[in-house]
């Protein structure tokens, strides 16, 4: 059974230009056709997020609840997320 139709208005200046620019440069054919990618990238991102969730840090999660000990202290997160942004910084 064929659900009713959602209408959505976009009243932000910016997404307004954004979608209709795209429909202008011949991108894509409509105003819906923008909308539409736009929710199934949506729905890719998420997908991805789950399936991460399920294949890399559920089993991460388990190892550490099976040997504590194999936990990094916050400190350490914080120092090496701090040296990969430099490290970035300094690349670009």
């Amino acid at each position: 059974m064929a659900q009713d139709p959602i209408h959505v208005t976009l009243s932000d200046e910016a997404a307004i230009e954004f979608v209709r620019g795209k429909v202008s440069s011949g991108e894509y054919a409509s105003e819906a056709d923008v909308v539409r990618e736009g929710i199934d990238a949506l729905k890719q991102v998420a997908e991805e997020r789950e399936r991460w969730e399920r294949e890399v840090l559920l089993p991460a999660y388990e190892r550490y609840k099976a040997d504590p000990s194999t936990g990094v202290p916050i400190e350490e997160v914080q120092r090496r997320v701090e040296a990969r942004r430099r490290e970035r910084l300094n690349a670009g």
